[in-house]
């Protein structure tokens, strides 16, 4: 897995990708394949989807990109709304010359998807939704929390509901490690981004191939959000993993892989 930047609006923007590397300006081939994007939640980061692009690299091209302050890209600041998002990611895109791709997205990532998939279809092969319900509701209290931690009025919260009942102890310290990576202040703007989102009225104006993947324990996307969202979008596909919490990439990356895996052959193929 190699590391690469490239600038979008003045900002340095890392990402991960498959195949081999390149020189520095030079995109890399990505012509293996389905080519499948993968995309972060909020304060999180692309090393985060680390297992599955060394999973999709065997038979497809893979990218993961850090949004700006997250990870290893440039800025101190998030990007302060959906719109903001779909931007910067189309205009990554634009700058890798991407051709038309799997989108996967986790949570707000997902959110980021749906949004682009209403705006730029054509721009998409089809669509991958992680924990990713049709309305976000993020409780004034997590806003309270991470508002206060950004002003050294309280700690980092690290909260198990974020796991199933019994997940790994080193899978837990990984991503909590992995959630210190990133500065209070920029989840918390990732937070009041994703406040309020409703795709609800929006969904079944959607037309790109979709799969909604949840953990059986996850307290955001739950199976019964992850079926409504799976309800409102035609031919969409829903696969719940099980043992696997908000964090089921990397709770339960084989069974997640394999349910991926199955939805790219179901798509139409195309010629290239």
């Amino acid at each position: 897995m190699f590391s690469k930047y490239v600038s979008i609006d003045g900002v340095s923007l890392n990402y991960f990708h498959s195949g081999a590397s390149t020189l520095p300006g030079t995109p890399p081939a990505l012509d293996r394949g389905e080519l499948l994007l993968f995309v972060h939640g909020a304060g999180s980061n692309a090393h985060t989807w680390r297992r599955q692009l060394a999973h999709a690299e065997s038979a497809h091209s893979a990218v993961a990109l850090d949004f700006p302050a997250h990870g290893r890209s440039g800025s101190i600041e998030g990007l302060a709304d959906l719109d903001a998002h779909v931007r910067c990611l189309s205009g990554f895109a634009a700058a890798l010359r991407l051709r038309p791709f799997v989108f996967v997205g986790r949570a707000l990532g997902g959110a980021v998807g749906l949004a682009f998939a209403l705006a730029h279809p054509e721009r998409l092969r089809a669509l991958v939704l992680v924990a990713t319900p049709a309305r976000f509701e993020i409780p004034q209290a997590s806003l309270d929390i991470w508002q206060a931690v950004t002003m050294g009025r309280a700690t980092q919260p690290f909260d198990m509901r974020l796991f199933a009942p019994g997940a790994d102890m080193a899978v837990v310290r990984e991503c909590f490690m992995e959630q210190v990576k990133t500065d209070p202040r920029v989840r918390y703007t990732d937070l009041l981004a994703g406040r309020g989102l409703d795709f609800t009225d929006r969904l079944a104006a959607l037309r790109v191939p979709t799969l909604v993947v949840a953990g059986s324990a996850d307290h955001f996307c739950p199976p019964d959000k992850a079926a409504d969202i799976q309800s409102r979008i035609a031919g969409a596909q829903l696969a719940v993993i099980e043992n696997a919490g908000h964090n089921l990439t990397s709770e339960q990356p084989d069974a997640f892989n394999a349910a991926v895996d199955a939805f790219l052959r179901s798509l139409p193929r195309v010629d290239r």
